[in-house]
């Protein structure tokens, strides 16, 4: 039923945008379209998809705030055993005894940037 209704939907959109039948025509389905859209059913079944797809973007909502401090906590894991992230704060520059951590960038023939690439 579901793959009938969404033909249908296509096929009468592809009508509507390549009709060549002139402005009359394109009333004629608009107003049915109107119409159909007016239908106590199809109202009721629109009604029916907007609550369901509230209640699963609500579900979505309450699994992803469930499992977000685990995600945190694995983040945190993580950037801990990067060197020069280790130890920092919300990712300050200070260590929290309060130490300042100044890391210069490579020079030029350091181990990381070598002469000859």
């Amino acid at each position: 039923m579901r793959y009938r209704v969404t033909f249908v939907v296509g096929f009468a959109t592809g009508y509507l945008l390549g009709a060549r039948a002139g402005r009359e025509r394109y009333e004629q389905v608009k107003k049915v379209s109107q119409r159909v859209a007016g239908h106590p059913a199809v109202q009721k079944a629109a009604g029916t998809v907007a609550s369901k797809a509230t209640d699963l973007g609500q579900t979505a909502k309450d699994k992803a705030t469930e499992k977000m401090p685990g995600f945190a906590q694995a983040a945190m894991s993580k950037a801990s055993t990067i060197p020069g992230l280790r130890g920092r704060v919300n990712g300050s520059s200070s260590y929290p005894d309060g130490t300042e951590v100044y890391n210069p960038p490579p020079t030029p023939g350091s181990t990381i940037y070598p002469d000859n690439p």
